[in-house]
């Protein structure tokens, strides 16, 4: 807990505000960042897709989700009559690999997108997609589908009106926030926004945002970098008070952005916000925490300068105001007026930038540059981070409309740490871009399937189903004289398929691929060698 300067229930004095002209300039102090950005967690040489995305993911999340669906099976059973034909009646546990597949699937419904989930197992010529059933059968995926769970309902009293109204996700989200702190050290500048999730269902904490694309859902505060890797997030839940820090003076809005960047303060990080959160009081605590803050600011906030407000301001010009704190205070008129033509004016507060202006990157029409704050140009750069995660996430529909709403917000969250799993690969110079990335790890993901090890060992379920370098090539002789190895090998793909040879012999070939862990023989002409990789199963 922060110490406050001002006693607990009274309002902070507030600043005295001076204009700034052209003899008068405001330099901030300087504030050096005092951590580099980097990848704290371990990864393996030659790390792929699937390891990133571990880094969030981790086998305790995956523990978690295995116990919770055994239990609310078991549950569903043990209270519910079954009718004799239902599908419960096949019900048999689920284990980790079950569930890594099960992600997978999940994740490949949302990129190869089909309206009805049973049509991903339709055998109709049209619609066949031949992974799926061979990865897992259709009732099976329902079946975790519909028990897939995150806390034990025996453990809460769902009439209670004091209850935490996000216990079936509690476990889990602190689960994924501890990881996302751990795992990353974030540069520079940081941003925290709100994101919302669609759902139109009955719940007690939906949110209505006018100015969002799905307009009613599930409201996320995120905090993340310029570039939307995930580093915190909280959901709002109604009445928030017990959840955030700093309680006496600040307001909610205020609250929210200290508890997110709380790990951050004093390393010399640069905090961007909209205006719901800006504020002068807020920016003068992070100053006081060696954390700089740029906002969009409300003009009828406490202890905004009203000098400021009440100056009139020309197309692309800027007037400044400073506090005695040190705060910069900006009012900015854009060149192009808003679409009923009233004046787009903004109104922001630094503690990070000087009263100057520059030139932005796009000229106007007529080719002159266009002039604006150095701190304004700074912020359009900086505050799109959580805008750019919903960008790149809205076109996998991996959430289906009839999905519970702690099932979204679960998928909603795996998909977050998936993409900043992308972005951690390319901070390590991946090249791929996240369309592939997801490939890749959903790839690895299936490759945990039961049906596929039945011929396959465990590090060939990954290998020969990615990379671009497996090519045929003979087998090497082995050994000398009396020891020389034979130089024929037992063809994999045919021994699966139980070929045999017309004196009822294992099928050899001189051929095998170098790049897979084990060396397996294939046979060319027959196209095995093929087969083996590009089918999940080989053996049909």
């Amino acid at each position: 807990m922060f110490v406050l300067q001002q006693p607990a229930g009274k309002r902070a004095r507030l600043s005295k505000w001076y204009l700034l002209g052209d003899d008068k300039h405001y330099t901030p102090c300087d504030v050096p960042l005092l951590t580099k950005e980097s990848i704290d967690a371990t990864l393996p040489a030659n790390a792929t897709a699937l390891d990133y995305l571990k880094l969030y993911v981790t086998d305790e999340i995956i523990d978690l989700v295995v116990k919770q669906t055994n239990t609310y099976a078991d549950q569903y059973i043990a209270s519910h009559p079954i009718k004799p034909h239902s599908s419960v009646q096949n019900w048999v546990k689920t284990d980790p690999e079950e569930i890594f597949t099960f992600l997978g699937l999940c994740i490949l419904m949302g990129i190869a997108y089909k309206p009805r989930i049973p049509m991903y197992w339709s055998t109709d010529a049209i619609f066949h997609s031949d992974i799926f059933s061979t990865v897992m059968s259709r009732d099976r995926f329902l079946l975790l589908l519909r028990f897939l769970h995150f806390a034990d309902n025996t453990t809460v009293n769902a009439s209670d009106p004091n209850r935490d109204k996000l216990w079936k996700l509690r476990q889990f989200t602190e689960l994924v926030r501890e990881r996302c702190k751990k795992v990353y050290t974030p540069g520079r500048d940081l941003c925290v926004d709100e994101s919302l999730l669609l759902f139109k269902g009955r719940l007690g904490f939906k949110q209505y945002i006018k100015s969002k694309r799905a307009r009613f859902g599930i409201k996320f505060f995120q905090l993340c970098t310029r570039s939307g890797i995930f580093l915190d997030f909280l959901i709002y839940s109604g009445d928030m008070s017990k959840e955030l820090k700093m309680d006496g003076d600040f307001l909610i809005s205020e609250r929210i952005p200290i508890t997110l960047i709380q790990p951050y303060l004093n390393k010399g990080h640069r905090l961007f916000l909209d205006n719901f959160y800006t504020s002068t009081r807020l920016a003068e605590f992070l100053l006081e925490q060696n954390t700089t803050m740029v906002g969009t600011v409300r003009p009828n906030r406490r202890n905004f300068p009203a000098d400021l407000v009440a100056t009139s301001v020309d197309r692309g010009e800027s007037k400044f105001a400073l506090s005695e704190n040190g705060i910069l205070a900006v009012k900015f008129r854009a060149k192009q007026d808003k679409a009923n033509k009233k004046p787009k004016i903004v109104y922001l507060l630094s503690t990070a930038h000087k009263d100057e202006i520059a030139a932005s990157s796009k000229p106007d029409k007529d080719g002159n540059p266009v002039l604006k704050p150095t701190c304004v140009l700074e912020y359009n750069k900086s505050m799109g981070g959580v805008d750019l995660m919903d960008q790149q996430l809205d076109s996998l529909l991996v959430i289906r409309k009839s999905y519970k709403w702690y099932k979204k917000v679960f998928f909603r969250v795996i998909m977050q740490c998936m993409l900043s799993a992308h972005k951690l690969m390319q901070l390590n110079g991946g090249q791929q871009d996240f369309l592939k990335f997801l490939h890749d790890a959903v790839t690895q993901l299936l490759t945990f399937a039961p049906r596929l090890h039945r011929h396959t060992s465990a590090p060939d379920s990954i290998a020969r189903l990615t990379g671009r370098n497996h090519f045929p090539s003979k087998r090497k002789y082995e050994g000398t004289g009396t020891d020389r190895a034979a130089k024929s090998k037992k063809c994999r793909v045919c021994s699966a398929r139980g070929r045999r040879t017309p004196k009822g012999a294992a099928v050899e070939t001189t051929w095998v691929c170098e790049v897979c862990p084990s060396v397996p023989g294939l046979c060319l002409e027959t196209g095995c060698f093929r087969d083996y990789h590009t089918k999940f199963d080989y053996s049909q």
